[in-house]
């Protein structure tokens, strides 16, 4: 395979999910150094810069974001931690439907109005289409708190498939420190309390303005293979791996790519076309 075929290829990949990124909200605050991952490039996130479906938003411990979306749904995320906007059109979903957001970590607060919100966590999903949920989460472990309104929450099996749905109702608190299965009490531990962000004790607040200007994102820098790799392993990994394979031009990122190879089929294709072409039938 040429050089020529090679990026061909590279780029047919990517059409897809450049064609489907659209504007679905605008990050109204920001403090601290965040930055969002379009694509495969970084850019810093700077107050009233568009957000767009597939965007990643990762932060520092001293980073905060306030998010503004259609519909008056709001989110703020808190300290470090990362959250991804998942592209709904690529997934076939429609594009009036819920916001779907993805969070591996991090503090979560969020007042979601209909059509809803769907946050996607390690170990279970929420959804609310009118409420003000507080959500902790640290790899598989997850404290939910309903402010107001509520929530919907499906335990998530290690094969991905959900549980029935439970109910999550104004001023519960869910937690599945037991033993992975979620309990619910009936107010929120002082733990929980104690450790909530003290931003989180306000209402959110709604600043965005339809005559703001959206700002020019200034880059800083390009994925490195660290930063993708939890994506790659995730449950979306075969959309990350179309996602990144631009960056398979950079010989840093192939080298890094190397010894693991064989988890990304797409990759080894590219890199290795030997690998498969067939071999011609020996004549007898």
């Amino acid at each position: 395979m040429s050089m020529l075929q090679f990026w061909a290829l590279v780029l047919a990949s990517l059409l897809p999910a450049l064609a489907c990124a659209a504007d679905i909200g605008v990050a109204s605050l920001v403090e601290g150094n965040p930055r969002v991952l379009r694509g495969a490039t970084w850019y810093k996130l700077v107050p009233w810069a568009r957000l767009e479906d597939g965007d990643i938003v990762s932060m520092d411990e001293r980073g905060h974001v306030l998010a503004e979306f259609a519909g008056g749904a709001r989110l703020s995320v808190v300290g470090a931690g990362s959250l991804y906007f998942e592209p709904r059109a690529a997934k076939g979903a429609d594009a009036g439907g819920p916001l779907a957001i993805t969070v591996p970590e991090g503090w979560l607060k969020l007042a979601a109005r209909a059509p809803g919100v769907r946050v996607r966590l390690a170990s279970a999903e929420v959804t609310s289409s009118e409420g003000i949920l507080v959500v902790h989460v640290q790899g598989p472990a997850l404290e939910l708190f309903v402010e107001s309104g509520s929530a919907r929450l499906a335990t998530l099996l290690p094969n991905g498939n959900a549980r029935p749905a439970q109910d999550a109702r104004q001023g519960e608190h869910w937690s599945n420190a037991e033993a992975g299965r979620f309990v619910a009490v009936a107010r929120a531990p002082k733990a929980f309390v104690d450790a909530i962000p003290r931003r989180f004790l306000d209402p959110l607040p709604s600043l965005a303005a339809k005559d703001k200007v959206a700002p020019t994102l200034v880059a800083d820098g390009e994925v490195t293979y660290a930063e993708a790799e939890p994506w790659l392993g995730g449950r979306d990994g075969a959309a990350f791996e179309k996602r990144f394979a631009v960056r398979l031009r950079d010989p840093a990122f192939r080298r890094a790519v190397e010894p693991r190879i064989a988890r990304y089929r797409s990759w080894d294709r590219m890199l290795h076309p030997e690998k498969y072409t067939p071999r011609p039938i020996a004549v007898q």
